[in-house]
């Protein structure tokens, strides 16, 4: 062969070799260098460019792992080595096979984690203006496959999976898109958006993670659990601009307690890593064990610790959305200018751009690709190890198990409560026959969840107390507060009954791939009424529907007895038409809720109800609080209009005269001053971040004191005020109700709860407390205490709910009790024709707490009274 065939044929080999790694840059792909200023890739364009990567490489593969609330696609890229795409099934098998650990000795585990690939997914952009990570997606998959990586690639993909989501909020990747090319270039520009990032949950999405209430969450969910398995998980994120430019774990104390401590080491090692690397690569301002705590908080990275994956958190300085801002020297935060050993590098301040957060996030994402690489068998076999201590290692004072008796005063509710704890992965079992546990006998068909199981660091603190330790600023000073949560127990919240076993028992047990719900049989057609209890949430679901239906239908307002129930006050009792027998079988069905036959109501006290028309106020501040309450609605199809400051305004021609449209109205958790003016009052904590903001004019505002006084009138003839939380504040502002909030100048030393759970007593007999136990659960979230007072006038208050005077602490964190012992939680208002109900807690909190629905659902159908 002569030289010049010889050369050809290099040249075509080169050439041909060159086609097979030519893939689209995001750059030519886009028209624009990823995170160039004031330039974003839209879920469209990321959707777009994904599937073209797919297309042009055989490294990586696009596939779709559910819709989002607004049915976007949410996909799921996978990157790895050729040869490993075939297999993938093999090594999802084999990381099964380490989690649930039982037959599996250690040599055979060490043989597996040889055999298998590591699993690390990457979940970006979860809070919608928090974008880098979604942009930064594009170039990290790029270079992956390309091989353009600090590391040699086609190494490394052959040990590792990746597991790569651009965005797990597709619906709010859109919205701020949108709205930010809306006001490019305007003074608007970077602004807050008027509503929130996620349909309902707005920031609260990374709430989410153990009640699974949002499409989104469950998808991710099946991806972390049950499909796929990742030994490590990061989730990426952008803080405040101020301060470091990037936290990476380790956490700061304290720690959840159940969490196993080879996931500690190993979320130290990873994120240690990160910041060795960035700091190589010349990235300032880089900290860890600052501010995000190792507390539990639902959210999507610490629940991974939780199922034994090494759960890790990035939170990047941020700027305005894709707007470049600049940061003079003396703005960085006072903690932030001084070398620590956690911070050795501080930032200098000046410019700070989207592409610094892209060039940050590209790093830290390869390392930890690489540490992935380099201890692959590593953190396979410790997957494996935690699993089997899980299973096998029980430490002293740790329960045994949890049992769900069968006997529930809500038993639909408790059945969700299970499939909750499944969807999470959590072994549920069902009782045969009778058995008897730490001296108790528990009926067959109880539930059991046996703690020696694959995740039982996940199932222990859900199920259990949580206890969060008293930490000072200082010996006898002001508690620290937790970055969130301190106390969440799941049963507690649900108003399940759930009891704690601490010695060993046995029982003939089955455990359960599903929960199953149990089919209903419905009501004879003979029976002149029905009954639906008022203990059970799904009776107010079906009494809804049937109110559309136009149904005759009573509040009960004494017990209701016969041999085939015992329903308590506040019951439905429902008029047995034939329009009603032909929708009730179908609603009994879907809401898998009870209805009892009935023949006489004429010696039963009772009072009429009609179909509410409801509204739910929405601010221009896009109030979480609102959007969960609007979700509770929505689950629960209870029908509403949403309400804007314009509707609390009327017009020349015409007066507003809002009990003309609406018989109930309903404020979610709010500050007055926001719903009645649009912004914080200038002392509040809050004031800070609006001033200098700009926000278009269409937007300004709240409901104004014409809204207050016509909120007024609509009591007076008759309308029902539901306000909840900090939106009681208008109530005590702007009207004469003989009500106050307790806790209102009491300093922090005195008094302090970060979102616990506290025990409240319940006058049951009162229509707002119907359909509930003698004592509840409320989640304190900022919450507040209320004192009444003997009314004059045309006023008058009914205590439904209140602090006991000791004891007030269920799970959490609980200083200063003697502040609202004997205060109220729940106060029924009654002035003139209407109700103002004041409701000093979240009882719909982030719709977890399904135990304190009822005070709201109750004040929804409250019934006509003589």
């Amino acid at each position: 062969m002569s030289k010049k065939t010889l050369s050809i044929g290099l040249l075509i080999l080169f050439l041909f070799s060159s086609l097979l790694v030519a893939q689209t840059s995001p750059e030519e792909f886009l028209g624009h260098k990823v995170g160039a200023d004031r330039k974003l890739a839209d879920y469209d364009q990321i959707l777009a460019y994904f599937k073209n990567l797919d297309e042009e490489s055989e490294k990586i593969k696009i596939l779709t792992i559910g819709e989002t609330v607004l049915k976007k696609p949410m996909i799921l890229a996978v990157i790895t080595a050729e040869e490993n795409m075939a297999r993938l099934d093999e090594y999802r098998s084999i990381s099964k096979r380490l989690r649930d650990a039982r037959d599996l000795n250690p040599e055979e585990a060490k043989q597996l984690a040889k055999d298998g690939k590591v699993f690390l997914y990457f979940t970006c952009s979860q809070h919608a203006t928090e974008i880098g990570a979604s942009q930064m997606s594009l170039e990290f998959a790029y270079n992956l496959v390309t091989g353009q990586t600090p590391f040699d690639a086609d190494k490394a993909l052959k040990d590792v999976i990746v597991l790569l989501s651009p965005h797990i909020n597709p619906d709010g990747h859109k919205m701020v898109t949108d709205w930010f090319r809306k006001y490019v270039g305007t003074k608007y520009e970077g602004g807050s958006m008027p509503w929130l990032y996620h349909h309902y949950a707005g920031h609260d999405n990374n709430r989410d993670w153990f009640m699974f209430n949002l499409p989104e969450t469950r998808a991710v969910t099946k991806v972390l659990y049950q499909d796929w398995i990742p030994q490590v998980h990061i989730d990426e994120h952008q803080m405040g601009s101020t301060g470091a430019r990037l936290f990476v774990p380790p956490f700061m104390n304290p720690p959840v307690p159940t969490i196993h401590p080879l996931v500690w080491r190993g979320v130290a090692l990873c994120g240690t890593n990160m910041a060795f690397d960035l700091q190589k690569e010349g990235y300032s301002g880089v900290v860890y064990d600052r501010s995000f705590t190792g507390w539990w908080i639902g959210a999507c990275d610490d629940t991974s610790c939780l199922h034994n994956s090494i759960g890790l958190l990035s939170e990047m300085a941020s700027v305005r959305v894709a707007a470049p801002i600049y940061i003079d020297p003396t703005e960085v935060s006072d903690s932030y200018i001084e070398k620590r050993m956690q911070f050795p590098d501080p930032w200098p301040g000046g410019w700070w751009r989207l592409r610094d957060i892209v060039d940050y996030e590209l790093v830290l994402s390869m390392s930890l690709v690489k540490t992935a690489y380099l201890h692959k068998e590593d953190f396979l076999f410790n997957f494996y190890k935690m699993c089997k201590d899980s299973i096998e290692k029980r430490e002293e004072g740790q329960p045994f198990a949890f049992v769900i008796p069968k006997t529930q005063r809500d038993y639909p509710t408790t059945l969700r409560m299970l499939g909750i704890l499944r969807m999470g992965g959590v072994e549920v079992h069902q009782a045969n026959i009778d058995f008897t546990a730490d001296g108790k006998v528990y009926p067959a068909g109880s539930f059991v969840v046996l703690l020696s199981q694959p995740y039982r660091p996940y199932a222990q603190a859900l199920l259990e107390k949580q206890k969060y330790p008293d930490i000072r600023q200082y010996p006898g000073g002001p508690p620290v507060p937790p970055y969130d949560n301190a106390g969440w127990t799941l049963p507690l919240q649900m108003g399940v009954r759930c009891e704690q076993i601490d010695y060993p028992f046995k029982a003939d047990l089955t455990k359960l791939d599903e929960v199953s719900y149990p089919s209903i049989t419905p009501p004879q057609a003979t029976a002149p009424y029905i009954v639906l209890d008022s203990k059970k949430n799904a009776s107010y679901s079906v009494v809804f529907a049937l109110l559309k239906d136009k149904a005759e239908i009573y509040r009960a307002k004494e017990h209701i007895h016969n041999d085939t129930m015992h329903a308590c006050t506040g019951s439905f009792i429902v008029k047995n038409t034939p329009q009603v027998q032909k929708s009730l079988p179908g609603l009994l069905e879907k809401w898998h809720v009870e209805a009892y036959e009935l023949d006489g109501v004429e010696d039963i006290p009772k009072s009429p109800l009609k179909n509410p028309r409801i509204g739910l106020y929405q601010s221009w501040r896009s109030n979480m609080d609102e959007g969960w309450t609007r979700f509770v609605f929505d689950d629960l199809a209870v029908p509403f209009t949403t309400l804007h400051n314009k509707d609390f305004k009327g017009t020349k021609k015409e007066k507003l005269d809002l009990k003309a449209k609406y018989d109930v109205i309903v404020f979610a958790d709010e500050d007055a001053d926001m719903i009645k003016n649009g912004k914080p009052s200038p002392t509040s904590r809050y004031a800070r971040y609006f001033r200098g903001m700009n926000i278009p004019p269409e937007y300004e505002g709240g409901i104004g004191k014409e809204g207050v006084e016509a909120l007024k009138t609509f009591v007076e003839k008759g309308g029902i005020l539901v306000t909840l939380n900090s939106a009681t504040g208008l109530v005590f502002k702007d009207f004469t109700a003989p009500v106050s909030n307790a806790l209102e100048k009491v300093d922090r030393s005195k008094f302090f709860c970060p979102t616990s759970l506290l025990k409240i007593k319940v006058d049951k007999s009162s229509p707002i407390g119907y359909g509930m136990p003698a004592e509840a659960a409320a989640m304190f979230s900022r919450s507040l205490a209320m004192s009444t007072r003997v009314p004059s006038g045309e006023w008058d208050r009914t205590v439904v709910a209140s602090y006991p005077k000791e004891d007030i602490l269920l799970s959490g964190w609980l200083v200063g009790e003697d502040q609202i012992a004997r205060k109220a939680a729940v106060v029924d208002v009654k002035h003139k024709k209407g109700h103002i109900i004041l409701i000093g807690f979240r009882c719909q909190h982030r719709a977890q707490s399904h135990g304190t629905y009822k005070f709201l659902l109750n004040a929804l159908l409250y019934p006509h009274m003589d």
